[in-house]
């Protein structure tokens, strides 16, 4: 009987221990984002006087890309990566464009949503003929900077652009009610990036969530028109302890010494 205990209490004993040993979870991580809207050929316009779209060639400015869009502001990402983009109508207001804004902040593991960028849409009426954005592409990078993990995760958004006709009836579900929500569909959200440090795998995931004038429809954004919307990139970390191989052998030592306590009764 004593030897029984002496028994139990040392695979208590070496249980504690391991735990003793446990690193700490990392409450949380600082990041740094950078994006860029590419006019390196990808793009096209649409013109709805000859119901044909435009491809656009490698360049900034509509004189050299030849499709109508200018693309202008800071460039985050390599020479192609823009942070604004505009496209213009045949003599209507505007120019309708889209901006992009870079945000640096704190992912608290296990905590809520954290904006990593904000995409703003200038939506305005356009006249018919116009000629609007179809297609383009968002470059994007993601990168944890303290404590430092990896290099920067990179992810290229895929979007295409539908403008709709300003007159009623709208087409369905124009769920914004206005006349008419123009929509995006989305493409290529940078998949879930996943690290072990110290016992401990983290996970993040990210997600686009609608602000003022947006609603996000699983890959359908709908966007309000005759108004400035903004949509976020957001993103979150969670965390689950790995179990140490030391701690795995002690429970299984533990069960095989209950089980042979029963057997012995």
């Amino acid at each position: 009987m004593n030897s029984k205990k002496s028994l139990l209490a040392t695979v208590g004993g070496l249980a504690l221990l391991s735990g003793s040993v446990q690193a700490a979870l990392i409450g949380s991580f600082d990041f740094a984002t950078a994006s860029g809207w590419l006019a390196d050929g990808t793009a096209t316009t649409y013109n709805s006087q000859t119901n044909t779209s435009a491809n656009c060639n490698s360049g900034a400015l509509p004189g050299v890309n030849a499709c109508g869009l200018t693309f202008s502001g800071a460039q985050e990402l390599g020479p192609d990566g823009y942070t604004t983009v505009d496209w213009f109508s045949n003599g209507g207001a505007g120019p309708s464009g889209l901006d992009i804004a870079s945000i640096s902040d704190t992912l608290m593991t296990n905590g809520g949503w954290v904006n990593t960028g904000e995409i703003t849409h200038r939506n305005y009426v356009l006249p018919s003929p116009a000629t609007t954005l179809r297609d383009l592409n968002l470059l994007s990078s993601f990168q944890i900077v303290s404590p430092f993990v990896s290099a920067p995760a990179f992810g290229n958004f895929g979007i295409q652009f539908t403008e709709t006709t300003n007159t009623n009836p709208c087409p369905a579900p124009n769920p914004l009610g206005s006349v008419c929500d123009d929509f995006f569909e989305i493409s290529g959200l940078p998949a879930p990036l996943s690290f072990t440090i110290d016992g401990y795998t983290y996970n993040i995931e990210f997600r686009l969530f609608g602000g003022v004038g947006f609603i996000v429809a699983d890959n359908t954004l709908y966007t309000r028109e005759s108004a400035t919307n903004n949509l976020f990139v957001q993103a979150r970390v969670t965390a689950t302890q790995v179990p140490e191989p030391a701690t795995l052998g002690i429970l299984g030592l533990g069960l095989l010494l209950l089980n042979r306590r029963k057997l012995i009764k």
